[in-house]
């Protein structure tokens, strides 16, 4: 069996029957258990007797619940303290404001500060006698508005006054603001054991509405939140927990056996290689993927040696042996880029499944090889016969907007400043001249300091266009050798993305160099303008 099919069955048998396993114990204990028990756990109350309220065994009983109660009396909310609210003094009477939703649901720049004595005109909706749900309250010309609510247009009121009582609640539950927003649906005060949803239609809840020596007591309890079940469910979560690392074991270990420890091997092999010491055989057997990839390796192996002893023993300065040398060159990177997507596949569907410190090595040095590879290639390509353009308008910014998208993970907290860069139409190769922004936009992330300006000068018909950075100065014997063919001060860089540009550049017929300024090092090219 091919070893991406072994991978696909183990993950899948494995995550089949986490997942039924999952779905019928969850299901069988949410549904039913839980559901059920917490109801008949709610309904009992000690905190009401002989007509009166003991409020620290009520206090008691929300806190051990996680449940918000309103006790309702003459019309009146007896322990209205558990909500934020204000007491406003109107005209016609007095209204009690609950701003728990209201803040809930704000949407301002100001903070909402409300103290006693100040003047307040607020729209709001009617929930019960005396008690309102705001949707838009004015304060000393500030306006605060209700996002959620505000488009209700009936039971709407006006209400105008000066602010007599300011109350924070004692509880710190956060349910406050789900319960009021359930009266705009719900006729809390009739008897009812319901499970009902919120607003959203996301977060479901339940009310319980008694009645009790004279008082309406109503209950309500959100299943929104883990921590109110946790202490019912720890050893539902700790054998899930138990199983997790199980199969987390396992899987492991089958894929150290069959995957992993190859690929180790793998890399091992790699530095060896890199070290100039070819393997002459391999120890690998198994004819799947991974004995095709040691196979390779060695191939590559064998091609790479000869291909330094005809460095060694063979160049000579005659063009046809030249010729040959960079056929062999192009042939070989060719072959290269065939072993080296395999391990990049490979060693990237392991990092999906397993990160290691040896298969991230293996996955980045195989991509900087095959990059690598990829620019050989290129320079081969632009060294041969006429290069062929494909000219037409386009747009400036776009260009250095897309190049800027494409380097962002390799910007190391580089500020580049595009602020003056003027949007403009230039005529060229769009696909060639992106090659040369990227080349010269990388030399700079690589040098820069903390700063990189891009910015154009616009001249008769044409556009220049300025690269500049902070990094060191170019000594000045060198501003003309950077344009050259494997030249860099970089020790591990090969000097082809410099050339390159200027093979293109001088295709187009388009002036460019490189200076030195006051920032640090300058870069530049005179475009034509785009009709």
């Amino acid at each position: 069996m091919k070893l991406r099919n072994k991978l696909i069955l183990i993950l899948s048998l494995v995550l089949l029957v986490f997942l039924f396993l999952e779905g019928f114990f969850g299901n069988l204990y949410f549904e039913k258990y839980f559901r059920y028990t917490k109801v008949l756990e709610l309904e009992k109350i000690d905190f009401v007797s002989s007509g009166k309220i003991d409020y620290d065994k009520l206090k008691a009983y929300e806190k051990n619940q996680n449940a918000l109660v309103m006790i309702y009396k003459d019309n009146k909310i007896v322990n209205l303290e558990n909500f934020y609210y204000i007491k406003v003094k109107t005209q016609n009477g007095e209204a009690f404001v609950l701003l728990d939703a209201f803040l809930d649901n704000l949407y301002s720049n100001t903070p909402l500060k409300i103290e006693n004595r100040d003047l307040v005109e607020i729209t709001a909706i009617k929930v019960l006698d005396d008690y309102y749900l705001p949707t838009t309250l004015i304060k000393n010309n500030d306006i605060f508005k209700d996002y959620k609510f505000s488009y209700r247009s009936k039971d709407i009121f006006d209400i105008k006054g000066r602010v007599e009582q300011v109350n924070t609640p004692y509880t710190q539950s956060s349910l406050g603001d789900d319960f009021l927003e359930s009266l705009l649906t719900i006729d809390v005060l009739k008897p009812q054991k319901k499970k009902y949803r919120d607003v959203d239609g996301d977060d479901e809840f339940q009310i319980i509405t008694m009645n009790r020596d004279g008082y309406k007591v109503v209950i309500f309890y959100s299943f929104e939140n883990i921590k109110d079940i946790f202490p019912s469910l720890k050893l539902y979560f700790y054998m899930k927990a138990i199983l997790i690392i199980l199969l987390t074991i396992f899987i492991g270990v089958v894929l150290e056996k069959i995957m992993v420890n190859p690929i180790v091997n793998l890399s091992k092999i790699s530095e060896k290689i890199a070290n100039l010491n070819f393997i002459k055989e391999i120890d690998y057997k198994s004819k799947d993927e991974i004995g095709t990839l040691y196979k390779d390796i060695f191939k590559m192996s064998e091609k790479l040696e000869n291909i330094i002893e005809l460095y060694k023993g063979k160049v000579s300065r005659n063009k046809e042996a030249q010729i040959k040398l960079e056929e062999s060159i192009k042939l070989f990177m060719h072959e290269v880029k065939t072993p080296l997507s395999a391990i990049i596949g490979f060693s990237d569907l392991l990092l999906e499944d397993e990160a290691s410190e040896e298969i991230t090595i293996i996955n980045a040095e195989s991509k900087r090889i095959l990059k690598m590879a990829n620019t050989l290639l290129e320079e081969n390509r632009y060294s041969q016969n006429e290069m062929i353009l494909n000219k037409k308008s386009f747009s400036l910014i776009s260009l250095i907007e897309l190049s800027l998208k494409i380097l962002e993970g390799e910007n190391k907290n580089i500020d580049i400043d595009i602020s003056h860069l003027k949007n403009t139409s230039i005529y060229g190769d769009r696909e060639k001249l992106e090659q040369v922004i990227l080349n010269i936009l990388k030399n700079g992330l690589e040098y820069a300091k903390k700063e990189i300006k891009i910015y154009t000068e616009e001249k008769n018909n044409e556009i220049t266009l300025f690269l500049e950075n902070d990094g060191p100065h170019i000594p000045n014997e060198n501003l003309d050798k950077v344009w050259n063919k494997f030249f860099s001060s970089n020790s591990g860089d090969r000097g082809l993305g410099l050339y390159i540009s200027s093979e293109i550049l001088d295709a187009h017929g388009f002036n460019y160099g490189a200076q030195n300024s006051e920032l640090g090092a300058k870069f530049f090219i005179v475009f034509k303008k785009g009709i």
